[in-house]
C-alpha cells in the first residue's frame, strides 16, 4: 500500500513546474493531484496549518497497524519533543507560543502542554519526562536556549536508540544510527564556524552506534573525512571540512539530509518488513519540507534558482 501511495507524491518533475510557475497560486495548484488541497489563495500561516495537518493525518493513519506503531514512534516522539522545546523556551521568555505546539507526535500536544504547567509529568514518557525538568532548570539557571534545546536533543536521540535497540532490526539500527552520526557531524562542523571549544563537543554530542565521542573530540581540530570513512557520510564529510574551512554551509547541511535520504530510498526493492514503512514516512517528511520551501520561496518573491539550491535532493 506504501509503495504505491509513493507513484502520486511529489516527484521531480513536478518540483521543477512548480519552481518554474511564475505566480505563488499557479505553484500551489499544481499540488491538487498530489492528495493537497486548493492552497493558492491562502497565507503563509494557513499553508502551514494544512501541511501540519496532512502529516498528523498520515501518522493516525499508520498508527492503526499494530506492526508500524514502534516504527512509527521513531518520526512521531520527535514532534514530542519539539513540543517539549516550545513550552519551555516560551515560559523562558513569557509569551504563549501556543501556535507553534505540533500535533503530530505520539502524544497529544495539549496533554504535553498541561503536564508542562502542572508539573504533573506522571503521565508522560519518562525519558521526555526528565527531560523536561533537566532543560527547564539548564533554561532558568543559565538563560540560554541553545543548552536546553541540546538537553532536549539528548533525549530523543536517546529515546529512537531505544526504540531501535528493542527493535533488533539492521535497517532500524542503521537508519538511527545515521541520524546520530548525522547530527553529531553538524555540531561539530557548527561549533567549529562559531569557535566552540572541546569542552563545549563534550556537552553536545550524542553518543552515537559507530562513532564515540572520545574519537570526535580527538579529530575535532584535525579533519573530519578521517573519522567518517566509506559510509553514507562520506560527502557530507568532505562538505563538512570545506564548511570548517569557510566553504558553504549550505552544501554541508544539504548533504547531511541527503545521505538519510539515499538510505531510505535505496529500499526501493524490499517489499516487506519496516524499510517500506520508515521510507514512506521519511519521503513525507520531505516531501513536505520541500512544499512548504517552495511555496514560503514563491509568496515572497524568492528567485526560483536561490530555491533550488537549498532543496534537498528528491527520489519521492
Amino acid at each position: 500500500m506504501l509503495r504505491a501511495r509513493e507513484v502520486g507524491m511529489v516527484g521531480p518533475e513536478k518540483i521543477g513546474r512548480m519552481l518554474d510557475a511564475t505566480e505563488f497560486s499557479d505553484a500551489a495548484k499544481l499540488l491538487i493531484d498530489c492528495g493537497y488541497p486548493d492552497m493558492s489563495d491562502m497565507s503563509l500561516s494557513q499553508v502551514d496549518i494544512i501541511l501540519e495537518k496532512k502529516r498528523a493525518e498520515v501518522f493516525r493513519e499508520i498508527s492503526g497497524f499494530k506492526y508500524a506503531l514502534d516504527i512509527l514512534d521513531l518520526f512521531r516522539i520527535k514532534y514530542d519533543y519539539h513540543n517539549a522545546k516550545v513550552l519551555i523556551k516560551a515560559a523562558g521568555a513569557n509569551v504563549d507560543a501556543a501556535y507553534l505546539l505540533s500535533e503530530s507526535g505520539s502524544i497529544d500536544a495539549e496533554d504535553i502542554a498541561n503536564a508542562f504547567v502542572s508539573g504533573q509529568r506522571g503521565d508522560l514518557p519518562p525519558i521526555l519526562a526528565a527531560a523536561f525538568d533537566s532543560a527547564a532548570g539548564i533554561l532558568s539557571r543559565t538563560g540560554n536556549p541553545q543548552l536546553s534545546d541540546i538537553e532536549i536533543d539528548k533525549a530523543y536521540f536517546n529515546e529512537i536508540t531505544t526504540i531501535a535497540a528493542k527493535l533488533k532490526h539492521p535497517f532500524i539500527i542503521g537508519y538511527v544510527r545515521l541520524l546520530i552520526d548525522s547530527a553529531n557531524l553538524r555540531t561539530i562542523v557548527r561549533s567549529a564556524r562559531t569557535g566552540r571549544d572541546k569542552g563545549f563537543l563534550l556537552t553536545t554530542l550524542i553518543p552515537g552506534w559507530s562513532i564515540g565521542i572520545e574519537q570526535l573530540t580527538v579529530t575535532y581540530e584535525d579533519s573530519i573525512p578521517p573519522v567518517f570513512p566509506g559510509d553514507a557520510l562520506t560527502l557530507a564529510s568532505r562538505l563538512g571540512a570545506d564548511a570548517m574551512a569557510g566553504g558553504s554551509q549550505t552544501a554541508f547541511e544539504l548533504a547531511c539530509d541527503n545521505a538519510v535520504l539515499h538510505y531510505v530510498t535505496d529500499t526501493l526493492f524490499i517489499g516487506f518488513g519496516p524499510a517500506p514503512v520508515i521510507a514512506y514516512l521519511a519521503k513525507l517528511e520531505w516531501e513536505i519540507t520541500v512544499v512548504r520551501m517552495i511555496l514560503t520561496g514563491k509568496y515572497t518573491g524568492i528567485p526560483a534558482d536561490v530555491i533550488r539550491e537549498r532543496l534537498r535532493e528528491c527520489h519521492v
